[in-house]
């Protein structure tokens, strides 16, 4: 019996749960944030972004995208999604031609996952979170070269994107998690 109490439970709580996100469009930014959360561990641990996880990412977030731009109709608001993951992705490629060691091709990926979900928010969200990655690996570099770590050690950048990502995702006004 104390199965079933325990099921009923479970239930409740995940209707009252559903109930109170019941916005599809905010569900989709926790499921988004959630996968940059599990991105950035792994990197932080192995240096690697995982294409089993980066790529399947941005293909359902792309055709969630497609149908919340097509129920709310607002297909404006995905081609600037669209427009601004495959600027990000252009852009990431080049720095990665450019600089193979410095920047991985798993950053290259990202950038498409972030520049999808931020292009929803606004272009200028992707900028700014680019910005407050950079500004944030930066702020680490200097601290292991002053301890004297920074020549030798290398630093995944793609955490500090997907924070940077995170933050603006979180703040911005247009932000269906609601802290803008």
């Amino acid at each position: 019996m104390s199965r079933h109490r325990f099921a009923a439970a479970a239930v409740a709580l995940a209707g009252g749960g559903a109930a109170r996100f019941a916005d599809i469009e905010r569900l989709l930014f926790i499921a988004w944030l959630a996968a940059l959360a599990a991105l950035s561990w792994h990197d932080l641990r192995t240096r690697r972004i995982p294409t089993a996880i980066v790529n399947p990412a941005t293909a359902v977030g792309a055709a969630a995208l497609a149908g919340l731009a097509w129920r709310n109709g607002t297909p404006l608001r995905l081609g600037t999604a669209a427009a601004t993951a495959a600027g990000a992705y252009a852009a990431f490629a080049i720095f990665h031609a450019l600089n193979p060691d410095g920047l991985g091709y798993g950053d290259v990926r990202l950038s498409g996952l972030l520049g999808l979900f931020l292009g929803w928010l606004g272009p200028s969200a992707l900028a700014t979170a680019a910005l407050v990655g950079a500004l944030g690996a930066a702020a680490v570099a200097l601290v292991l070269l002053a301890r004297r770590r920074g020549l030798e050690a290398t630093l995944p950048f793609g955490p500090f994107l997907a924070g940077g990502a995170a933050a603006v995702a979180l703040l911005h006004a247009e932000s269906p998690l609601g802290f803008g």
